[in-house]
């Protein structure tokens, strides 16, 4: 009845048991080390709505959320109804002054030629240096038959004829 246990067997067992809590650890480190370094190089694609003759101006969201102190791009799908020539966009935002201090913001596209009844994405960017203060204000896109990217920071939308235009929401935060 008195049977002594051997010690060393539960050395044993606990230096196994410590080495493979180690190895484990290393090994759980570098696949989320390795699947990181993966998932920042992989880029989701845009999704691709068509723009018809019955909604020619397309944006792949309801509202545009910008974070402030980061470049914001954005793609916007435009049809082709009639117009020949190179087709510039714009994004005009009025300023809110009054209740937020916010400044207008104009945003422009590069210009595109566009085929008769086709449409084509268009990608706008807003630098980091625009967005100012926190606001939600009702923009325009519009779109605008000119010859020169040149012409895009003085066409108004109040005073240019544009060839469609959509009202989007902009919220900055």
């Amino acid at each position: 009845m008195k049977k002594k246990a051997s010690l060393s067997l539960s050395i044993n067992a606990i230096v196994i048991l410590v080495l493979a809590i180690t190895m484990l650890g290393l090994g759980l480190g570098f696949t989320k080390g390795m699947f990181g370094k993966l998932s920042s190089k992989l880029s989701v694609p845009e999704p691709d709505i068509p723009a018809t003759a019955e909604d020619p101006i397309v944006l792949p969201v309801d509202e545009l959320t910008i974070t402030k102190n980061k470049d914001f791009i954005f793609s916007v799908n435009s049809y082709n109804d009639d117009f020949t020539g190179n087709v510039v966009g714009k994004l005009h935002c009025d300023a809110d002054t009054a209740t937020t201090g916010a400044g207008a913001i104009d945003v422009c596209s590069g210009p595109q030629a566009i085929p008769p009844a086709e449409d084509k994405g268009f990608k706008f960017i807003m630098p980091k240096e625009m967005v100012g203060v926190s606001s939600t204000r009702i923009c325009q896109i519009k779109f605008f038959d000119s010859e020169s990217a040149a012409n895009c920071p003085t066409l108004q939308p109040a005073a240019d004829a544009a060839v469609e235009s959509k009202q989007v929401v902009v919220t900055i935060r």
